[in-house]
């Protein structure tokens, strides 16, 4: 009866689902080594295209608008770069424990110390003390390439969670100041004092968590940001997973050796995402301390101001011309629309009821005289002589379907050789420095 009993205890439905789960646990390496794989192969493509997506977007932004998109750029940057981290580590050491499952397979018993004609008994138990038990080892291996990629997991959870609530943050306040102008740079300042509220939540938590508190407010306290960072870091949709994932850990994982290390490790991906990204062109030519000075050095030939020298795959967010040599009966000049110099120009636009309302010929009115202040803006020099007589027209640039202006200089006039353009913009630094963008080329006359 004991017996019956106790078989009926073992087949039960629970302790079959738990069986189970533990078979196909420790059947996992499979597809965490196809995930590793697949996963570095896509991150490593990841750095590029989002380079390419943030340069069009920069572009439209604003001095705060930039501030605050450049710290979202940079944090997305850190993770994809931590995410390259995490996922090599652990296809690296999944690799390691394959080669060693195999050769376990192949000498269970591991080393031989009766081993004759290669090195001495004493050298061999020696050896065997070091390396006792391949199996055990292989175990706690695979332990820890779970381990890793579980942690991988959910830092790709929280990296994609909070990118797109970034990104979406972004677009709401620019959806705000087009429907509410009135509410102008003010809703950036009150992003930021929302995240610095959230920061403040969280270091009193962590202070706090650590402590038997009784503390009714702390209490609450806690919980709510405990809530708000499942739903930040997992969008909700994956709080469960995300949730299980970091409790358990934190939980199990109580080594200040191992939090050390993984901090150190994320600093060292942080250090390098955020350098990628600040060494980026755009990055360079956008901060507030360089947008005045960038671009201005007529002895410097800069393949971003040449639409023949220029990578096609990137945005154009600086004037550029047709070619570093010229020999064409007009010099073509396209000056990009940028969102901080809109800004400064004080263009006239519709709201919303304002535009539905507006007829056609109302419209066309607003950018003609939208266009004027863009001309009035926008000064071209050639060898510091100001070329008046020339139109502009609003033109929209293949290359990564960039707005701006296009204009055409006649070129009859100018001497062979080098000459500069210039475009002077009437914006000004707090330090009283003009925008100006120089770009030196070298014209050559046609032989009639």
């Amino acid at each position: 009866m004991e017996n019956t009993s106790e078989n009926a205890v073992e087949n039960t439905p629970q302790s079959n689902t738990s069986n189970w789960l533990k078979e196909l646990g420790m059947q996992s390496w499979q597809a965490e080594l196809v995930l590793s794989g697949l996963l570095i192969t896509i991150l490593f493509q990841l750095p590029d295209m989002f380079t390419s997506w943030i340069e069009h977007s920069i572009i439209h932004t604003n001095e705060l608008e930039y501030m605050f998109f450049s710290l979202a750029s940079v944090y997305f940057m850190i993770g994809i770069y931590c995410l390259i981290f995490f996922f090599g580590i652990h296809l690296i050491l999944r690799g390691i424990w394959i080669a060693l499952l195999g050769l376990d397979s192949v000498f269970p018993k591991g080393i031989d110390v009766n081993v004759k004609g290669v090195m001495n008994e004493t050298y061999w138990q020696k050896t065997k003390q070091d390396y006792p038990n391949l199996t055990k080892y292989c175990v706690d291996l695979d332990e820890n390439c779970s381990l890793i990629f579980s942690l991988a997991t959910a830092v790709t959870m929280a990296v994609v969670s909070t990118s797109v609530i970034i990104q979406l943050s972004f677009y709401l306040i620019r959806s705000l100041n087009a429907i509410f102008p009135i509410i102008g740079d003010n809703i950036v300042y009150i992003g930021i004092g929302l995240y610095l509220i959230y920061m403040v939540m969280a270091i009193v938590s962590r202070y706090f968590g650590k402590r038997n508190t009784k503390n009714k407010f702390i209490i609450k306290l806690i919980t709510f940001y405990s809530s708000m960072s499942g739903i930040v870091f997992s969008l909700y949709v994956f709080k469960k997973p995300f949730g299980y994932i970091t409790n358990i850990l934190s939980s199990n994982i109580t080594s200040k050796k191992s939090s050390r290390l993984m901090a150190f490790s994320c600093a060292i991906m942080g250090y390098f995402g955020a350098t990628v990204f600040g060494n980026m062109d755009t990055s360079l030519h956008f901060k507030i301390k360089n947008y005045y000075s960038f671009n201005n050095k007529p002895e410097e030939l800069l393949n971003i101001n040449y639409e023949n020298l220029i990578n096609k795959e990137s945005s154009i967010y600086t004037p550029i011309i047709q070619s570093d040599v010229v020999n064409d009966p007009f010099l073509k000049v396209f000056i990009p629309t940028i969102g901080r110099e809109e800004e400064a120009m004080d263009l006239k636009s519709f709201s919303i009821i304002e535009r539905f309302k507006a007829s056609d010929v109302e419209r066309d009115s607003l950018k003609l005289n939208n266009l004027k202040i863009k001309k009035q803006f926008n000064r071209i020099f050639v060898n510091n002589l100001e070329i008046k007589n020339i139109d502009f027209q609003e033109y929209r640039h293949t290359q990564a379907d960039v707005k701006g202006l296009l204009v055409y200089i006649p070129t009859d006039s100018l001497p062979q050789g080098k000459n500069i353009l210039e475009i002077r913009k009437n914006m000004f630094s707090k330090d009283n420095v003009q925008k100006i963008v120089k770009i030196p080329f070298f014209f050559k006359k046609n032989k009639e």
